[in-house]
């Protein structure tokens, strides 16, 4: 969890860094475009604010009161990023016309590709660790912030169109605006579908992953709950380890395990663990 939130306070100085420097460009060399899409990174920072608040409440251990974890707590944190992002959208569509364009300084251009330098940087590194960790959160982000890099790519064409015909100001804001849209939208149902999964009783399934599991030493399968998800599932499993055995090689362990399950084609999607003493 420490590096996912390390993770995530560094993406959110990087996009309040951009934030500013799309503004003051904007402002200072006539390019509304520029502004909406600082805008739309300034959304980025609030969104990596609550991923780290989801991230911390998502992560915590499955109890006897909530058996499937806290991690649902994680998909209603992606609903209202994403609701989030669409109002970002909406209010950057109805700016766009009512701005009266004209066509801005080609100075700023240096400036616009310093931006997609550092959100490029931003997005793999998140990508990379949420793969590395198998962080939902940090995957999400790093696709939000590459949705970024493209708006601000095609801002840099708008501006140089834009010495020809200056309104092309407001197709590449309204580009941007749909853009946000659709990347909103498509959060919301994703995560929307997580939330209204169904409990699952599949036996033949829980004894895939028991045979996965106790093919680990030192660790004992003890129960397994799951949710379908549509297409896919959602997994907790209970395990039992010894009073001596050290955080680190746990989490190894459930590295391990998380890893096995996805290679066997067993269509789990998302793996949280609740450990007991044996």
């Amino acid at each position: 969890m420490k590096k996912e939130q390390r993770t995530l306070f560094v993406s959110a100085i990087i996009n309040i860094i951009v934030f500013v420097l799309k503004i003051i460009g904007g402002m200072l060399f006539n390019c509304y475009a520029l502004i909406a899409d600082g805008i739309y990174t300034l959304s980025d920072f609030i969104t990596d604010i609550l991923a780290m608040i989801g991230a911390r409440v998502g992560k915590k251990r499955a109890n006897k009161k909530y058996p499937f974890g806290y991690g649902r707590f994680e998909y209603i944190m992606q609903v209202f990023i994403g609701i989030l992002i669409m109002g970002v959208g909406i209010f950057i569509a109805y700016k766009s016309l009512f701005i009266d364009y004209s066509a801005p300084d080609l100075k700023i251009l240096w400036l616009v590709v310093l931006t997609i330098l550092l959100k490029g940087l931003s997005s793999s590194y998140l990508m990379h660790m949420g793969k590395k960790i198998s962080s939902l959160i940090l995957v999400s982000s790093a696709k939000e912030s590459f949705l970024d890099v493209l708006s601000t790519i095609m801002i840099s064409f708008a501006i140089l169109f834009g010495q020809i015909i200056p309104s092309i100001d407001i197709v590449a804001s309204l580009f941007i605006a749909l853009l946000i849209l659709y990347e909103g939208g498509k959060i919301i149902f994703d995560n929307v579908l997580l939330l209204i999964g169904e409990d699952d009783n599949n036996s033949e399934m829980k004894g895939k992953i028991k045979s996965i599991i106790n093919q680990e030493k030192d660790i004992e399968y003890a129960d397994s709950f799951l949710i379908s998800c549509g297409n896919y599932y959602q997994a907790t499993i209970q395990i039992a380890v010894d009073d001596d055995m050290t955080v680190k090689s746990l989490l190894k362990k459930e590295l391990n395990i998380k890893k096995k399950i996805k290679r066997s084609k067993l269509g789990i999607k998302f793996i949280d663990f609740d450990v007991i003493k044996r």
